[in-house]
């Protein structure tokens, strides 16, 4: 198994970049039973990707189940438990039994996991807190400015966990005992953020997408672009920051030294709700109209899937050849390639559904996990492989 580090800094490899007649990509099926999920967009560039994962292709089966309070955060899979934000608790279960490890009864807002760590941002009050994932003790609590809506980032390439709060500030706190590193005002609230070695990439509720040269004990702007409205995720790839706006679309912009420069805008693409899927080909999202993949290139739409707008979609999750997401009052599961077709009209695109309408997806240990509203009568997480 690669290391956390590796994990968590993951590239995701481009794969081929050419159409396969009228499908959206050549995709191959993942293999490695023992993959994590340890932070919400699966590696530190939020690309929501996990091209080796194995996961169910199929039509799964239930491993195993469990009541939680409602989820207000995505789920992260790590070091063997599989981590719930819930509105009452933060709750950790064993990824292979289901058995409740532990719950701690704090607020989370959003969750992630780095060296045997859970960093956890909280709804009702302006901290940052570190469990050990093992057992779920507290091992330090710093105060920040304000509350959260984005969940934390270890850092790739330093000892360092990003926050960022609802009054716009981004934090830099020592993984080790939470000390404050650095701050920068984003000037509106925080709600995506992406890294890619020493870049930090953060989208703001105002509509503003920033790239930072953020080192161990020091931040330079290094550019801030305007975007047609929240940012509601960031995929990073190589010099490209792939943005999904609500009410905007997608938007391709390169980084570095062309400063934000747009290299395509679709606006059409899908109000996404917390993530973007970035493949290496292709870009992919979903709302309660359906699912929709971009180019990753050039923007142009490769395939839809199209729903009737009665649900709100998950964020979504994909692995090998397989796309995961909570949309149409169902959990479904999508070829990435799309099938075969045009624009809306697919063959073999949904390859099998799941009675249950979940709130978040992660895929890892060669299943699928989804936390909704109704498992079995009452909130809580599902395991299926």
């Amino acid at each position: 198994m690669p290391s956390r580090r590796d994990v968590l800094a993951g590239l995701s490899a481009a794969g081929a970049a050419g159409l396969a007649g009228c499908s959206g990509g050549s995709f191959s099926p993942g293999r490695d039973g023992s993959t994590e999920w340890p932070v919400p967009g699966y590696n530190v560039r939020g690309t929501n990707y996990a091209r080796n994962a194995a996961a169910p292709r199929t039509k799964p089966s239930e491993r195993w189940s469990a009541k939680t309070g409602l989820a207000v955060g995505r789920i992260v899979v790590a070091d063997g438990a599989v981590l719930v934000p819930a509105a009452d608790a933060l709750y950790a279960f064993d990824v292979r039994s289901g058995d409740e490890r532990w719950r701690v009864p704090l607020k989370p807002y959003g969750v992630a996991v780095a060296d045997g760590v859970a960093f956890v941002t909280l709804r009702d009050e302006p901290a940052v807190v570190a469990l050990a994932t093992a057992d779920g003790s507290e091992q330090w609590r710093t105060e920040t400015a304000g509350q959260f809506g984005s969940a934390p980032l270890p850092a790739p390439t330093s000892d360092v966990v990003f926050a960022g709060d609802t009054t716009g500030r981004v934090t830099a706190l020592s993984q080790q005992e939470g000390a404050r590193r650095w701050s920068f005002d984003a000037f509106t609230g925080v709600y995506s953020l992406a890294a890619r070695g020493e870049r930090l990439y953060v989208g703001t509720t105002g509509g503003t997408a920033y790239e930072l040269h953020a080192s161990g004990d020091a931040v330079t702007p290094v550019w801030r672009r305007k975007i047609p409205g929240t940012v509601r995720g960031l995929a990073v790839q190589n010099d490209s920051v792939y943005v999904g706006a609500f009410g905007g679309g997608f938007l391709r912009l390169f980084g570095g030294a062309h400063a934000g420069r747009t290299a395509w805008h679709a606006p059409d693409a899908p109000t996404v709700t917390d993530a973007v899927v970035f493949t290496g080909e292709s870009v992919l999202g979903a709302d309660g109209g359906g699912v929709a993949a971009y180019d990753a290139d050039s923007g142009s739409e490769r395939w839809r899937w199209s729903a009737d707008g009665s649900s709100a979609a998950s964020a979504p999750a994909a692995a090998g050849d397989t796309l995961y997401v909570g949309v149409d009052g169902r959990l479904r599961a999508f070829e990435l390639g799309g099938g075969t077709g045009v624009g809306p009209y697919r063959f073999g695109a949904q390859r099998w559904s799941y009675d249950v309408l979940p709130r978040c997806v992660a895929v890892a240990d060669g299943a699928v996990f989804a936390a909704a509203d109704d498992v079995h009568g009452s909130p809580g997480v599902v395991a299926l492989e």
